[in-house]
């Protein structure tokens, strides 16, 4: 015999929110009723029982505390369970539904397995207390029996609501997990239609907290965490929603009404109170974090688009320099699969070993010959241009991938060195750019050592150049690295100099032969009065630390003299010679000549 499905009297003045809920309970089978005011609820009450009401809190003219307390007030109604709905989301509020008779409160906007858990108990919870008093004036003696029933049976609903929490919600934070926030943002986008409302998904990424945890550990960094996420909490209207997606990234719903702030107003508020420094063992640190936004109705209509989007738009603000964010457009997207499809020829590339390496002099200063050259890797892609290494490069770094192809270069560089020598063009010293990836990853001081034994050329002829912020990364192991290669014989310089971020501390720590002072200097001196008085000062202290100074982008002959009247050690640029393939130097080398 078929079983009558349940009523359930919803009560709300707000129209959007009876319909969506009326959509959401009778897709599980349930009949539904409605009102919009307390008043008329009571009246229907009384006209016909439901079996569960869910009950507005806020509402005009009687509100849901006063229904609540006429309905368990009354003998012939008291027994039907009320669920409370909410727009607070403090705790005095749930205090004051349970206070007003309900038997639960639940916060706004609603979740879908939240809410269909809590009727689906408290309506099994009512039908066993009905069975309990029917039976209870015929079997009197069975009621410990029955107790100790209805005690198992909430101690199973209670393992229901353990076994949903540990589903859809984040151990750590206490926020909904990835699953149900896609739920709450499918179901906020039925909110937004029905009311003709505005909605924003904006995903968040807490920058460089893989390094932070490197750092502070695990530990340390789940507390920062938690707070980041009560701070970002604290931004939100009670219609909002916070979530954990994995890791340290985060996502927003904001749900926003005619005439309410909007998403642009919401970030940067979020923005200013990230800027406040968290205080971790006594120090103060600052974090930051890239923020994308993707909006409703405008940019999609689907939850999974939407977070697709916004974590285009977060990527992008990445690049962009961090502590910012982006409003997803369109492009976005052409350029995604542009960097997708750069990303499978790079991987091309990199299984075929398709780069080649261009040679650019040095040239000393002493005497105006070559004194050594710097390897740099090109990529002709195929069927286009050749793509820059400022491209590139980065991509290969992120993509994990710059420790291989930075072995397969210093193996190019020390077989080259082998020909040039037995060819009797020798060329004095050949530079390499090392990433910090390379000298972390692998067995780094080894791999160079192979190179070396294999093409049996003396250490003294191959030169590392290491950037300011390579050296800041995992600073002991690097520090023992290139302790180690400096036994080996290599020099070692650093690259850009003055861009970074060490102090003059780091340069009597550091196993260190040469300075290379950055083109962003070189560039506008003598002219520049600052610029000309850092450089001045990059070749005095290189000096008096018994370094060796270069400059990198000298492209005039005022660049020149200036460098020259200074000190300065050696210069490249393309005012002496452009970087050169291979056979082209090879003529250089041949020629002998002077270049200044």
């Amino acid at each position: 015999m078929p079983t009558t499905p349940a009523t359930l009297l919803i009560v709300d003045d707000d129209e959007g929110i009876r319909k969506l809920l009326e959509i959401m309970l009778e897709d599980q089978g349930y009949q539904t009723l409605s009102a919009p005011s307390g008043e008329m609820a009571l009246a229907m009450v009384a006209r016909q029982p439901p079996d569960l009401i869910l009950l507005d809190a806020m509402m005009p003219g009687m509100d849901g505390y006063q229904v609540a307390r006429h309905i368990k007030a009354n003998v012939a109604t008291a027994n039907i369970p009320i669920i409370m709905l909410s727009g607070l989301s403090e705790q005095s509020a749930r205090l004051s539904g349970l206070e007003a008779g309900a038997e639960e409160v639940l916060s706004k906007p609603v979740v879908n397995d939240e809410l269909w858990l809590k009727v689906r108990n408290l309506l099994r919870l009512k039908a066993f207390g009905d069975h309990q008093v029917v039976h209870s004036l015929m079997l009197e003696q069975q009621l410990q029996k029955r107790t100790i029933d209805v005690e198992r049976f909430r101690s199973a609903m209670g393992s229901d609501e353990r076994l949903l929490k540990m589903a859809n919600y984040d151990p750590l934070t206490g926020l909904p997990n990835r699953n149900l926030f896609y739920t709450t943002l499918q179901m906020g986008l039925t909110q937004a239609e029905l009311r003709g409302w505005q909605l924003a998904v904006c995903t968040v990424d807490l920058n460089d907290f893989k390094s932070f945890n490197d750092v502070w550990g695990h530990l340390i960094g789940d507390q920062v965490l938690a707070e980041f996420c009560r701070r970002l909490s604290n931004c939100l209207n009670v219609t909002d929603t916070l979530g954990r997606m994995d890791g340290h990234e985060l996502a927003l719903i904001l749900m926003i009404r005619k005439g309410q702030t909007g998403p642009k107003q919401i970030v940067d508020r979020i923005r200013e109170v990230l800027r406040e420094p968290f205080r971790v063992q006594e120090q103060d640190v600052t974090m930051t974090a890239s923020m994308g936004l993707a909006l409703y109705p405008d940019d999609g209509a689907d939850a999974e688009g939407l977070i697709k989007q916004a974590s285009t738009a977060m990527n992008r603000a990445k690049q962009a320099g961090r502590d910012t964010y982006r409003f997803y457009t369109a492009q976005m997207n052409v350029e995604v699969q542009a960097r997708q499809e750069l990303e499978t020829a790079l991987r091309d590339a990199v299984r075929k070993q398709a780069f080649e390496l261009y040679y650019q002099p040095k040239i000393s200063l002493r005497d105006g010959t070559m004194c050594g050259v710097e390897a740099l890797l090109r990529w002709h892609r195929p069927g286009l241009a050749s793509v820059p290494p400022s491209v590139f490069v980065p991509i290969l770094e992120e993509m994990g991938l710059i420790s291989m192809v930075g072995q397969w270069v210093i193996a190019r560089v020390c077989k080259q060195i082998a020909y040039w020598q037995h060819s009797g063009l020798g060329v004095s010293q050949v530079a390499v750019n090392v990433s910090a990836q390379q000298i972390a990853e692998g067995d780094f001081v080894q791999d160079i050592q192979r190179s070396l034994d294999e093409h049996q050329i003396e250490a003294k002829w191959l030169e590392l150049e290491l950037t300011e912020s390579s050296l800041m990364f995992n600073t002991p192991e690097t520090i023992a690295s290139l302790l180690a290669l400096r036994d080996l014989g290599l020099k070692i310089s650093i690259d850009d100099f003055g861009t970074g971020y060490s102090s003059l501390a780091y340069l009597s720590r550091f196993p260190i032969d040469k300075l290379k002072i950055d083109i962003a200097f070189i560039r506008e001196v003598p002219h520049n009065v600052q610029d000309a008085a850092i450089t001045r000062t990059i070749i005095e202290l290189a000096h008096s630390l018994n370094l060796q100074v270069i400059a990198e982008g000298v492209e005039n002959c005022e660049q020149l003299a200036f460098l020259t009247e200074n000190g300065c050690d050696q210069v490249q640029g393309y005012l002496l010679s452009r970087p050169l393939p291979t056979k082209e130097l090879e003529t250089l080398l041949r020629e002998q000549r002077c270049f200044t």
